[in-house]
């Protein structure tokens, strides 16, 4: 009798133990088929930019890069070959014992990551390790996304500044060569101030012909709508390409291009129908498409809608037909910008 007791127990205990595996088989499957949903849902809601992956040494930070022409981007770092050549000969003139003798640019890095990894947890590090207070420093620094105000760390949603924009916009200048940057200008760019002197001259006096002759065949422009004498109240954006003939006015906002931006439009229109080889320039705008319904990120979809129309990663149609929500462009304050270098 014991002996069928005892018999029964062990059986009993076997049956739990198949029971609890195959729930928790059932929970892995369950969380794998969630993670797979929710990748999904993500590819969908970013599907014009693809963030990047995760470092997988968790001590080793990845920092966001500065815009790079095709043959020069690398996953593993924002040096460029040439970079990493000056970084290794600054070490082997400071290690003259630890030489690095490799050419491979991947091979100088990881050999930089591990001869600094007790002191260094990222690669912008290693310059200044190397070369503090120099003009190297400064140089090789460019490499990365400027640096996010020291305001964002207690408000990660504070408005950008115009020095905010500019840094930006400065590093695709420097990388696409076709393309200027005018702005970021008060709504009253063409107003005359004390010297006689425009309140933005290159706006006051845009030549299309210049650009042109100067290689420039894609224009982007950033407005604040409050004019020169006020603190600053909403950014809204124009994007020219003179090879496709458009120009496309942008409010996240949705409203109508003002007065003062539409004045400037004409002017480039004229312009292109005055040229020896006559353009006819399209003018469109997302209005009355709204996208943004908070009131931070105006800054941000002026850069990003430039950023995009300048590497033909959106469309007019696009920002025509789709909504970019606030908390989507939120997340391009982290791609634009480093926390800290």
């Amino acid at each position: 009798m014991k002996s069928k007791q005892k018999t029964k127990r062990i059986q009993n205990k076997h049956k739990l133990i198949r029971n609890k595996q195959r729930v928790k088989n059932k929970s892995k499957k369950t969380h794998s088929k969630t993670r797979q949903t929710n990748k999904k849902h993500l590819a969908n809601n970013n599907e014009i930019l693809s963030f990047p992956k995760e470092e997988e040494n968790k001590s080793f930070k990845k920092l966001n890069c500065s815009p790079k022409g095709k043959n020069e981007v690398k996953e593993y770092t924002c040096y460029t070959d040439n970079d990493l050549q000056k970084l290794r000969n600054m070490w082997n003139a400071r290690h003259p014992d630890k030489k690095i003798v490799t050419n491979d640019s991947k091979e100088i890095w990881s050999l930089l990551k591990n001869y600094y990894s007790n002191i260094c947890n990222k690669e912008s590090c290693w310059v200044r390790q190397m070369t503090k207070g120099t003009k190297m420093e400064k140089e090789l620094l460019e490499s990365f996304s400027p640096v996010s105000p020291e305001d964002w760390k207690k408000k990660p949603n504070e408005w950008l500044s115009s020095i905010d924009i500019i840094e930006v916009m400065n590093q695709y200048e420097k990388t696409y060569k076709c393309f200027d940057f005018l702005g970021p200008s008060p709504i009253d760019y063409d107003t005359h101030k004390l010297y006689g002197e425009c309140v933005w001259e290159e706006l006051c006096h845009f030549s299309l012909a210049e650009q042109i002759k100067k290689g420039k065949n894609k224009i982007g422009v950033i407005f604040n709508t409050d004019p020169h004498d006020r603190g600053g109240e909403h950014w809204i954006s124009l994007f020219i390409n003179i090879k496709k003939g458009t120009i496309f006015f942008f409010d996240s906002a949705g409203d109508k291009a003002p007065n003062q931006v539409m004045k400037f439009v004409n002017m480039v229109i004229d312009q292109g129908r005055n040229l020896p080889q006559k353009i006819d320039f399209q003018f469109d705008q997302n209005h009355p498409v709204e996208h943004q319904y908070k009131n931070t990120e105006c800054g941000v979809y002026s850069l990003f809608f430039i950023i995009h129309m300048l590497e033909d990663n959106i469309t007019s149609h696009y920002l025509k037909t789709h909504i970019l929500k606030d908390e989507y462009m939120q997340q391009f304050r982290k791609v634009y910008f480093n926390e800290d270098l």
